[in-house]
C-alpha cells in the first residue's frame, strides 16, 4: 500500500482511504429517477460510493466536475461539498453505498481539497503520517463486471437478516475497494470496435447532447476521420445519422411512456433545438408529427 503524503494547501485530486480495515456501512440501496433530477447539494459525514447502472449524471465536487455514464463509479468522500451540475438523464438508474469514515479519513480528504495551513480542518504538523490508498474519484468499470456484482451483493447483504451481517459487509466492501484500486491502475487500451461501443454507449446514455466527431475523437483519443470511417463501416451511416436515429427512437418511446410531458420539454431532453426541429425530423422518419403519433398510439 502506498503512503499518501498529506500536505496542507496541496490539491490531491482523488480520494484517500484505508484498505483492509474493519468497515461499517450505514445504508445502501438502488434509486431510479423516471424524470430528470439534480444530485443533492450537500456535505456528507459519510463516504458516498455511487454506481451508475443506466443513464448519465454530471456531478461537481468542490470545483471539479465529473460526468458519469453507465458502469462508472464515483467516490464522494466525507467532508467535501458535492452537488449536481444539471439534471440526470430520464430513467436514470444507480446504486449507492454510504460508508462511515475511519479515523482521520475525513480530515485527510478535506485537507486534500485545498485547506491552507492553519485553517480549520488542517492536520496538525506534529501528527504522524498515516497510510492511505489513493483512489481516483471517477473510475470506469465497463471492463470489470465483478465491481458491479460486488456492489449489488453489498446492497443485498445490507437488507439481509444474518448473524454475521456486519462482518460480511466489511469483507465485501474491502473486496470492492481492492477491485477498484486494481481497476483504476489498468492501462487504457481499446480496439476500434470497443471504442465504437463506448461511443455508442455515450450517445445512448446522453440523449440531451449532440456530439460532434471532434468531441468524440478527443474523448476517446482517436483520429476524427478514423472514428467517422469506423461508424460508417460498422453502422452503415454517418455519426450524425446514427445519433439522430438513436434520439428519434428514444423520443418515440418517450412519447408513449410520458404522455403528460410537453413537446418543447421533450425536445430539450433529447438535444433538439426546439419542438419545431423535433417535429420536422420526427415526421421525416416516421411520417407523422410527434403530437399526431401520440394521439394515434393512445387511440
Amino acid at each position: 500500500m502506498e503512503k499518501a503524503e498529506i500536505v496542507c494547501g496541496g490539491f490531491f485530486m482523488g480520494v484517500l482511504l484505508k484498505l483492509m480495515e474493519e468497515r461499517r456501512i450505514s445504508t445502501a440501496n438502488y434509486i431510479t429517477f423516471v424524470n430528470p433530477a439534480p444530485h443533492p447539494d450537500r456535505i456528507m459525514s459519510e463516504h458516498d460510493f455511487l454506481y451508475m447502472i443506466d443513464g448519465s449524471w454530471r456531478i461537481r465536487e468542490e470545483d471539479e466536475a465529473f460526468e458519469m455514464h453507465s458502469d462508472d463509479l464515483l467516490i464522494l468522500p466525507a467532508g467535501r461539498h458535492h452537488y449536481g451540475d444539471g439534471l440526470s438523464t430520464p430513467h436514470n438508474k444507480h446504486m449507492y453505498i454510504h460508508v462511515i469514515p475511519l479515523g482521520s479519513e475525513r480530515a485527510a480528504n478535506v485537507n486534500g481539497s485545498g485547506f491552507e495551513e492553519g485553517e480549520p480542518g488542517c492536520l496538525a504538523a506534529a501528527e504522524p503520517a498515516e497510510e492511505f490508498a489513493e483512489f481516483h474519484s471517477l473510475i470506469h468499470c465497463q471492463s470489470n463486471p465483478h465491481i458491479k456484482e460486488l456492489f449489488q451483493e453489498i446492497i443485498a447483504e445490507c437488507w439481509a437478516v444474518s448473524s454475521f451481517r456486519e462482518q460480511k459487509l466489511s469483507l465485501l466492501l474491502n473486496l470492492l475497494m481492492l477491485e477498484l484500486k486494481e481497476q483504476q491502475e489498468k492501462p487504457y487500451c481499446s480496439s476500434s470496435n470497443s471504442i465504437l461501443e463506448e461511443a455508442s454507449r455515450l450517445i445512448q446514455t446522453t440523449p440531451q447532447t449532440f456530439f460532434t466527431g471532434k468531441e468524440l475523437a478527443e474523448r476517446f483519443y482517436v483520429c476524427e476521420r478514423t472514428l467517422s470511417n469506423q461508424f460508417k463501416k460498422v453502422y452503415g451511416k454517418t455519426l450524425y445519422a446514427y445519433q439522430m436515429d438513436v434520439k428519434l427512437e428514444m423520443v418515440r418511446q418517450f412519447l408513449l411512456s410520458q404522455p403528460e410531458v410537453k413537446l418543447h420539454e421533450t425536445a430539450l431532453n433529447f438535444g433538439f433545438c426546439d419542438e419545431f426541429h423535433l417535429s420536422r425530423t420526427f415526421k421525416k422518419k416516421y411520417g407523422v408529427s410527434p403530437s399526431r403519433y401520440r394521439e394515434i398510439s393512445v387511440d
